[in-house]
């Protein structure tokens, strides 16, 4: 386990406050300190490198029992670099070049850099991060190597109403990208619907209409920043052979800080991105960025992260210390309440500690006087004092041996359907509003659940998975289709929503509808919009409230075997069930996991619970939460499960304002059923170890 705070981004702060400040960390219980390692104060002349105070601070730390994280930052560039490279300035669809300048989170400037995509401008910043490695390779007090900071197209999130980069260099990297992917201009005509006669006649995507091109321009970016950090992570281990490398980045990318998506716009995509390092992490500000229930987003962004790094160490790189950049000076402050919910929704997620951002208040820009977990001159705050006794509380807990269960529900994540969203006109808002639809669903029931995504789609069987939702899955391939058929026959339940696998990879309508057929027994009659987008309700049999779709209907026609559950108001099926093999296969007509993310009906609820297995976990018999509040408006009790060879372990993170009490029938060893009662009061979180023998 790993907790501290960030600590150094030059020249802040100031040299008088180094021995105060990492002393006082060692009192608050922390073990560890992040240091930002920035280019252009570093080597601000070419091939002169000035360590002096990277190598105090790191000293500092030593004496006072801390471990230390170097955080490179190739973002802050020399101005030096421009000289012969004026052509890799990131550059906007409409030929804006973004030139060097100074954001809010780097004081000494020289942001965005360069694009990488030009051979010169790469080498020259992972020749720096290589220098940096090896500078602190035999250091033992510096335990890994950051290598992107937030990895994302970097300027995007200034320009997140533009596109980049069209460069010449990213122009013909996506050429060459194209040249792999279709292996001849011919493929990729039919692919792109074009008659080019030359590849010189291939364009880059600028406009959204034809969904293919800007499809290819999206996954290309994806696998474009996957090869940087690759790049960058080969770069540290040149320098610092065995050193462990990381990188976080800045929110689940599917997820989006406000639910609505960023994969394919920012591109920071952490399926992509993660298996590249040997530690993943993520940023959260939750007060500052993720809203009114932001206990809520900041536990699904955890989830989603864990499950991106399919089984490596990951930890919370960045979390909120102060105040936000909202506002003239700074935004909501954080409550002490607030410190201790949010790690232990990193622990129940299975994250392994916790870094501040950043341990004092800035002190000049936009973010000041935000974020610092203490205050003025080095003062503690509720924050600080919360912080260090959550980092006593869970580094004694065991749960650093520990690895998550998974539970039996899942959700299924779609890249292709997400991005198929964006290109028709940056409507990825939408899919990700689908997965915070089922995922709050099983949040408000106390249901644990994960995320599966399409990458490890060949892992369900494996991991245990029983139930499977899909929501929005718009974009499936034939394989895909044959696998979630099979995981039904199987003794799987799979439950599809509207238009599910109706285009294929490349963006192009499936007017054989195979998704709907082989999976569900359905044929495809016609996909209808609500007037206004708005939302549609389903009837079950008996007259009673079955669910509220959004946006469209999908008009079908029942195939022998599949039953009409539930219908629309003019009658026509709105819920469907097939029975299949050792399984099913469940159909819900419109968008009901958007319909639930809208507007939180309790029948909508009912029934993407209803699909799921309440108990969560293959080792639990019976999970049962009560509260003398609502549970589920709009907050919840959070338990999920981890266990070492001889422990199991129970982490609970209660969002609600009072005590919760959780009974639960957990099969310890094979003739042995724990019965366990536990009370947690409002705004605490507990860990509860169970022994197996």
């Amino acid at each position: 386990m790993i907790f501290g705070s960030q600590y150094y981004r030059p020249p802040f702060p100031s040299r008088p406050d180094w021995e105060r400040d990492m002393g006082h960390m060692r009192e608050l219980g922390f073990d560890s300190v992040k240091l930002w390692a920035v280019w252009n104060w570093i080597e601000a002349r070419r091939g002169e490198f000035d360590f002096g105070d990277l190598d105090e601070l790191v000293a500092i730390a030593k004496t006072n029992g801390l471990r230390v994280v170097i955080n490179t930052i190739p973002e802050g560039a020399p101005h030096w670099t421009l000289e012969g490279n004026e052509d890799a300035h990131y550059t906007t669809k409409d030929a804006h070049r973004i030139v060097y300048g100074g954001p809010a989170n780097l004081p000494s400037a020289g942001w965005p850099g360069l694009c990488p995509d030009k051979r010169e401008a790469a080498e020259a910043a992972n020749g720096f991060i290589e220098k940096v490695a090896a500078h602190f390779a035999a250091e033992e007090s510096v335990i890994a190597i950051d290598v992107w900071n937030e990895p994302h197209l970097e300027p995007m999130f200034d320009y997140r109403d533009d596109m980049l980069c069209y460069c010449d260099h990213s122009a013909a990297r996506f050429a060459e990208w194209l040249r792999v992917k279709y292996g001849s201009l011919e493929a990729l005509n039919e692919a792109w619907f074009r008659r080019h006669s030359d590849w010189s006649q291939v364009e880059l995507p600028r406009r959204f209409g034809t969904w293919a091109d800007m499809i290819d321009w999206r996954l290309f970016w994806i696998s474009n920043l996957r090869r940087w950090l690759h790049d960058r992570v080969a770069a540290a281990r040149r320098g610092a052979p065995g050193k462990t490398i990381q990188t976080h980045v800045a929110y689940s990318s599917v997820l989006g800080n406000k639910m609505a998506g960023g994969l394919a716009n920012e591109l920071g995509d952490e399926f992509s991105l993660a298996p590249e390092v040997d530690v993943f992490g993520l940023s959260s500000f939750p007060k500052w960025l993720q809203g009114e229930r932001h206990l809520f987003v900041q536990l699904a962004h955890s989830e989603m992260v864990a499950e991106a790094s399919r089984g490596r160490p990951f930890y919370q790189v960045e979390l909120q210390g102060g105040a936000g950049k909202a506002g003239l000076l700074g935004g909501e402050v954080p409550t002490g309440r607030d410190v201790r919910l949010w790690n232990y929704n990193s622990a129940a997620a299975g994250g392994k500690g916790v870094m501040y951002w950043q341990y004092a208040p800035e002190p000049a820009g936009l973010e000041s006087p935000g974020f610092g977990l203490i205050g003025f001159r080095g003062r503690d705050t509720e924050r600080s004092i919360e912080a260090g006794r959550c980092a006593r509380e869970l580094r004694d807990s065991g749960l650093g041996a520990a690895r998550r269960l998974l539970p039996l529900n899942a959700i299924y994540v779609s890249r292709k359907s997400q991005v198929l969203c964006f290109s028709a006109e940056r409507r990825e808002g939408l899919y990700a509003g689908s997965l915070a639809g089922a995922y709050k669903a099983a949040y408000a029931g106390c249901v644990p659940v994960r995320f599966v995504h399409e990458d490890y789609l060949g892992s369900l069987a494996a991991e245990g998975v029983s139930r499977l939702y899909m929501p929005m899955a718009l974009s499936l391939s034939p394989s895909e289709i044959e696998a979630i058929a099979a995981f039904a026959e199987g003794g799987g339940t799979v439950i599809g929503e509207a238009a599910c696998g109706l285009y294929g990879p490349g963006g192009l309508l499936d007017e054989d509808c195979l998704a709907l057929r082989r999976i569900f027994g359905l044929a495809h009659v016609e996909l209808r919009g609500n007037p206004g987008w708005g939302p549609v309700t389903a009837r079950m049999p008996d007259g009673s409230a079955g669910f509220t779709g959004s946006q469209y209907r999908h008009a079908v026609l029942p195939q022998a075997g599949t039953e009409v559950l539930a219908v629309f108001e003019d009658g026509a099926p709105a819920l469907t069930e097939r029975r299949t093999g050792a399984g099913k296969a469940v159909f819900v007509a419109s968008f009901a996991a958007l319909g639930y993310n809208e507007a939180e009906d309790e029948a909508t609820r009912a029934l993407i619970l209803g699909n799921f297995d309440s108990r969560g976990y293959s080792c639990l018999r019976s999970l049962a939460l009560s509260s003398e509040l609502e549970i589920g408006r709009p907050f919840a009790p959070v338990m999920r499960l981890h266990e070492t060879a001889e422990d199991f372990f129970i982490v609970v993170s209660n969002h609600l304002d009072a005590e919760v009490s959780i009974a639960l029938g957990l099969e310890v060893g094979a003739e042995r059923l724990e019965e366990i009662r536990l009370r947690v009061a409002g705004g605490d979180g507990i860990v509860h170890r169970v022994g197996k023998r």
